[in-house]
C-alpha cells in the first residue's frame, strides 16, 4: 500500500537524524524529534520562525545562512561540505557545532530546503585537542635538542627535525623521501637494515642502539659522526613507523677523553710525588693517600679521618710509644689539635704548621681547601714533608 501524507510526516519525525524543513525565505516550516531533542525547542515554539533562530549568522561570515542553503542545495560538494560547519543555538542558549546537509525539494506550488544537522561538537573539540597536541609535539620535537627522524617500513625518511638538519647538514626538503642509508657509513648500512627489521618485527617497543659498540652517521660533507641514539616503533594505519632520537656525542667524548688524561696526570703526580699527600673529604675522611703517606704509616685502613691514623707511632716498634702513658697523652693531644686544624680549613682557611711524630720526626705539614665550580668546599689537600734534622 503506498505512504500517504500522514505516513510521510510520520516517518520524517522519526528519522534519528535531525531535519529542518524550510522555505526558501528562511521560515521554519517542520521539525522532526531529533531536533527538538538536540535544541530543546518544541516544534510549536520553532515552526514559522526565521531559520537564523536556530542558526544565526556567524560574525566571521558575511552570507546568511539561507544563503548558503541555496548555494550547498544547488551544487551539493560533499568533499566542501564537510568542512562547512554552523554554530546551532539551543533553547538554554548553547552553542553546538553542526555539520549541515541540504536539498532542495520542488513541488507545483513551491520549493523548500530539506536541512539534516549533526552535532559534530565532541568531534570538533576531539580533533582540536588532537590538532593542538600534534602542534606541541611537533614543536617540541622542532627545538629539542634531540636530532629526530622517522623511517617508514622501506627505511626511507618521512620525519626530519630542525637539530637532525644541523647534525646531518641536509635540509628536510633534501633528505625527506631519501634512504636512511645515506645518512650511514657504506660498511655497516646493510647490517643496519637487518637490525632495523629485526626490531620492526620484534615486540620490544623501544630500544638504545648501540649495544654492540658504538655508533656512526655520515654528515653531508662525509665526515664521520659519533652518535648515541634510542629507537622506537609505532604501527600507523597498519605500517611500522621507526622514529630515532639521536645525539652527537663527539663533544662528549672530548670531554671524557680529557678527564681522563687530567685523572691520569693527577694520578700521576699525587703518587710519585716526594711529600706524603692526602686527598681529604671536607669532614677530614681520608679518600686517598699517596705512596709517600703509605710509607710513613705502620698500618693504612682505608674509611678513616686524617687524626685517626697512626702518624704518631713509632714505625720500628708501634706498640711501644703507645703503650708510654706520656706519649699516648702526647698523641691524644696531637690528634685533637689536627682535628681541629681540619675544621678551620673547611671553613676555608689555609693552614700550615710543624708536626712532631714518632721516633722524633719533624713534619711540615699543610692542609689546603680547594672549593668546587660552586665555590663550596669539595676536598682538602693534606700534605707533608719530612724535616727531621739527622746528627
Amino acid at each position: 500500500m503506498p505512504f500517504n501524507r500522514e505516513d510521510t510526516s510520520q516517518l520524517l519525525d522519526e528519522l534519528p537524524e535531525a531535519l529542518l524543513i524550510v522555505a526558501l525565505q528562511g521560515e521554519i516550516l517542520f521539525v522532526n524529534q531529533a531536533l527538538e531533542s538536540l535544541t530543546g525547542y518544541s516544534a510549536n515554539e520553532l515552526t514559522g520562525c526565521d531559520v537564523s533562530k536556530l542558526l544565526p549568522t556567524p560574525e566571521r561570515r558575511r552570507v546568511q545562512v539561507i544563503e548558503w542553503f541555496s548555494r550547498w542545495a544547488s551544487a551539493p560538494d560533499p568533499d566542501q561540505l564537510r568542512y562547512l560547519n554552523l554554530e546551532l543555538v539551543t533553547r538554554h542558549g548553547d552553542v553546538r557545532l553542526v555539520s549541515v546537509r541540504v536539498s532542495r525539494h520542488e513541488t507545483q506550488d513551491e520549493a523548500r530546503f530539506i536541512v539534516v544537522l549533526r552535532d559534530v561538537t565532541s568531534q570538533h573539540e576531539t580533533m582540536a585537542a588532537l590538532r593542538h597536541a600534534q602542534l606541541v609535539t611537533n614543536r617540541i620535537l622542532a627545538i629539542g635538542e634531540d636530532a629526530v627522524l622517522s623511517v617508514n617500513e622501506q627505511q626511507n625518511i618521512t620525519y626530519w627535525n630542525l637539530r637532525a638538519e644541523e647534525l646531518f647538514g641536509y635540509t628536510a626538503a633534501e633528505i625527506i623521501g631519501q634512504p636512511l642509508s645515506s645518512l650511514l657509513p657504506a660498511e655497516i648500512a646493510s647490517e643496519h637494515l637487518v637490525l632495523a627489521r629485526q626490531f620492526a618485527m620484534g615486540e620490544v617497543p623501544s630500544k638504545m642502539m648501540g649495544e654492540r659498540g658504538e655508533i656512526y652517521g655520515v654528515h653531508k660533507d662525509g665526515h664521520k659522526l659519533s652518535l648515541e641514539a634510542s629507537i622506537t616503533k609505532t604501527t600507523i594505519d597498519g605500517q611500522v613507523i621507526l622514529s630515532a632520537q639521536i645525539r652527537d656525542i663527539a663533544g662528549r667524548k672530548q670531554r671524557e677523553q680529557a678527564l681522563a688524561e687530567s685523572e691520569a696526570r693527577f694520578r700521576a703526580l699525587f703518587e710519585h710525588a716526594m711529600e706524603a699527600m692526602a686527598l681529604l673529604a671536607p669532614d677530614g675522611q681520608v679518600l686517598e693517600i699517596n705512596a709517600a703517606a703509605r710509607a710513613m704509616l705502620p698500618a693504612y685502613t682505608p674509611g678513616r679521618s686524617v687524626w685517626q691514623l697512626d702518624w704518631w707511632h713509632d714505625t720500628a716498634d708501634p706498640y711501644r710509644a703507645a703503650a708510654d702513658v706520656t706519649a699516648q697523652a702526647a698523641i691524644d693531644e696531637a690528634r685533637r689539635n689536627l682535628k681541629q686544624a681540619v675544621e678551620r680549613c673547611a671553613q676555608g682557611e689555609v693552614i700550615r704548621t710543624r708536626t712532631t711524630l714518632g721516633a722524633g720526626r719533624e713534619l711540615d705539614f699543610s692542609l689546603i681547601p680547594v672549593p668546587g665550580a660552586d665555590d663550596e668546599l669539595r676536598y682538602i689537600i693534606a700534605e707533608g714533608r719530612d724535616i727531621t734534622v739527622h746528627h
